[in-house]
């Protein structure tokens, strides 16, 4: 035992209600990544016709911003995990009944860093390259 008291029954209702939070987070951010996917494929299958470039220029336009908004989800829900971690191992100060605020742990989990994170990398920087690429060979 780690010498910390069993959680109670509105302990357990808080983590089920963070628990929920970060679901919903995640489904968004699977949600943004899929429309980006798709936006992105229309823009370049448009970039087909003249002018090709303007229509791809769109598309890296667009992939930044979901990369953006992707990487808003991503960070919310890397709080939330933090809050969840810290409620369930006792090292968090006690916090008001049923808190929410996630933001206090904003200094240990950075925008920028989640936006650098290998799976955004992986997904919206090779699309942003793909299509810088292709500006370049079309234009």
């Amino acid at each position: 035992m780690t010498g910390h008291p069993p959680l109670g029954e509105q302990d357990l209702k808080h983590l089920e209600l963070l628990q929920s939070v970060i679901s919903r987070l995640g489904n968004n951010s699977f949600l943004v990544k899929g429309w980006c996917i798709t936006l992105n494929s229309v823009l370049v299958a448009a970039g087909n016709r003249s002018p090709a470039w303007t229509a791809i220029l769109v598309a890296v336009t667009v992939t930044v911003g979901f990369w953006l908004l992707d990487g808003y989800y991503l960070r919310q829900e890397r709080l939330f995990r933090t809050l969840y971690e810290r409620i369930v191992a006792g090292r968090d100060d006690p916090p008001p009944v049923f808190t929410m605020d996630a933001q206090r742990y904003g200094g240990s989990v950075t925008w920028l860093g989640v936006l650098l994170s290998r799976p955004l990398l992986f997904c919206y920087g090779v699309l942003a390259t793909a299509d810088s690429m292709l500006i370049l060979f079309l234009g």
